[in-house]
């Protein structure tokens, strides 16, 4: 064989190498991705199955009272207005705040 054959001949055995290596860092990221996937999707079947069972024991509570549809909704109601009124409260601390901002802004803005 002469030199340059030789030469040729390595610099193919070269590159199958490199594309093999190539193929192989392929292979590990496309790996690494699928355990990320596999592993986010067992993490959110585990929080579905605890909600489940949150749901169950929730609907087990509700079944065994009396009348409990009318006091979940008296509860829910309950909630809503409290919940309705931090709102409103904070609301209104807001607005007055800003009102306060407005007389200062107005009191640095000078005179015309």
């Amino acid at each position: 064989m002469d030199i340059r054959a030789e030469i040729l001949d390595l610099k193919l055995r070269v590159e199958d190498l490199e594309t093999a290596a190539e193929r192989v860092r392929e292979s590990q990221e496309q790996e690494a991705l699928l355990r990320e996937v596999i592993d986010r999707t067992k993490r959110a079947q585990a929080e579905m199955s605890a909600l489940r069972a949150d749901l169950a024991e929730v609907t087990k509570m509700l079944g065994g009272r009396p009348g409990a549809e009318g006091d979940v909704r008296t509860e829910i109601a309950v909630e809503f207005e409290v919940i309705r009124s931090k709102v409103e409260h904070e609301f209104n601390f807001l607005r007055s705040e800003v009102m306060d901002l407005a007389i200062k802004v107005d009191r640095l803005t000078p005179d015309e």
